[in-house]
């Protein structure tokens, strides 16, 4: 799909003009006296469109304008008449609609047959003011196009993505980049005592994969940001298997790795002046002879043992091997994105990831960040007392406590991490699951978001 700008003030023939209107609803797609085809909007006053209501305009016209098979789309945007965002500037406003025509214009049909629809072909954002923001529209299609890239990965189906063909996709994602991809196969992960992630992807056939990417683009000895992703390509539970209603969408537990994966080739497209490292434990959460067991004894990459009390709560463990093997890399900061809970979206619904640490710059930076770029995020506690129930165990820690975990659930998730963290180093959890998979108000196509890569984008930049 093509999305660019332009200094017409008016449509090519085989285009159809965006018109907004100030009137309360509705939606109409009407061919004028002139023979002139128009996509009219009823958004109410410009004056009251924020943020969060544009990115959702944005989404809007583009879904509409594919419900009519329309190929070929005129939008004269004057990024000034929206007056809430002005703070945000011209820059935002037209990336910010670039990124936002790409999400909503996505679907995943890799796997359709027949004949496809009409679909959407390019997009004009004409106009003097429009085109002056050029380099903006440019950024903001570069990163909605690796976006929906993790996406497809996150979409693809647990038995077309297994943790070696998940490792091959991250290999072909960093092509004409300067990153560095390092993959540890079953041998190399037992010999770096990843004792945790070859629990959790023993039981299946394709074997756990430890996946490290590396991009240099600072200062030789600056310490880098580590970014690590949950990438459990599919989730059956283990031998605590999950019910067959919640089992269905669980190729999207992954989502976490697709992200990062995402963000670090983004960053590399940008040019970003920062070290990134990303790290992806991956595996599948399977059922057969060879699967943890609920009460086995488990040994952590960081020397703490781990008793599994639930073989469901297994990406937490693969997380935790990950958040010790980061200190290698003597980070600055480390960030892990992971769909790792239901209680999650019992305690946000589907409006946004959870976010939880005890460094006060990242609890007010990341939800801050959220705002900006649509990616919400909000913030949970993480006191020590959610941690002390996890030390009731055989072990030095337990993955979960079945009581404790009916209540504060997604808390005691991250509570379980803080154990594997780096002491010392500012470290942030975010709980995505409450946004792995598109809801009606998102304007996007059902299946993965693609969050929060907006949002770790924006936090490499400015961080």
């Amino acid at each position: 799909m093509i999305v660019k700008t332009s200094k017409s003030e008016t449509a090519a023939k085989n285009f159809v003009t965006v018109i907004l209107t100030e009137e309360k609803s509705g939606q109409r797609f009407v061919e004028t006296k002139n023979g002139s085809l128009e996509l009219r909007f009823a958004i109410g006053k410009l004056a009251d469109i924020n943020r969060r209501k544009f990115i959702t305009l944005v989404r809007n016209i583009i879904r509409t304008a594919k419900t009519h098979d329309i190929e070929y789309l005129f939008w004269k945007i004057k990024p000034t008449a929206f007056v809430k965002l002005t703070e945000a500037g011209n820059d935002w406003v037209l990336e910010t609609v670039a990124t936002n025509i790409l999400l909503a214009n996505y679907e995943f049909h890799a796997y359709k047959t027949g004949k496809k629809k009409a679909e959407l072909k390019e997009v004009i954002l004409g106009g003097s003011e429009a085109n002056a923001y050029q380099n903006a529209v440019k950024r903001g299609v570069l990163i909605g196009e690796h976006i929906n890239q993790a996406r497809d990965i996150a979409n693809t189906p647990g038995d077309d993505m297994t943790p070696r063909l998940f490792a091959e996709s991250v290999k072909s994602l960093v092509k004409g980049t300067k990153i560095k991809v390092t993959v540890f196969d079953e041998k190399q992960i037992k010999k770096e005592d990843l004792h945790a992630l070859w629990a959790v992807g023993k039981g299946a056939d394709d074997m756990p994969r430890f996946v490290i990417m590396e991009y240099k683009g600072g200062k030789p000895k600056e310490k880098p940001v580590v970014l690590i992703g949950k990438g459990v390509t599919y989730d059956t539970g283990g031998l605590n298997i999950k019910p067959s209603g919640s089992m269905h969408d669980m190729h999207m537990d992954m989502s976490g790795g697709s992200s990062v994966a995402a963000t670090i080739v983004t960053a590399a497209k940008l040019g970003l002046k920062k070290n990134v490292v990303v790290l992806i434990p991956v595996a599948e959460n399977a059922v057969s002879e060879k699967s943890m067991r609920a009460g086995d004894i488990v040994k952590s990459h960081s020397g703490k043992t781990i008793e599994v009390l639930h073989t469901d709560a297994e990406g937490r463990m693969i997380l935790a091997d990950a958040l010790s093997y980061a200190n290698k890399f003597s980070p600055r900061v480390i960030i892990d994105v992971a769909t790792l809970t239901g209680a999650s979206m019992v305690a946000l619904g589907q409006q946004a990831s959870a976010v939880m640490t005890t460094n006060d710059v990242l609890r007010e930076t990341l939800p801050r960040l959220g705002e900006e770029t649509g990616d919400y995020v909000w913030p949970l506690p993480l006191w020590d007392e959610f941690k002390r129930p996890l030390t009731e165990t055989r072990a030095d820690v337990v993955n979960i406590q079945p009581n404790f975990s009916k209540l504060g659930g997604a808390i005691e998730g991250a509570a379980f991490l803080s154990f594997f963290a780096p002491k010392g180093i500012p470290w942030a959890h975010l709980d995505i699951a409450p946004r792995m998979d598109a809801a009606p108000h998102d304007k996007l196509a059902k299946g993965s978001t693609g969050e929060p890569i907006r949002l770790l984008i924006k936090f490499l930049e400015t961080y």
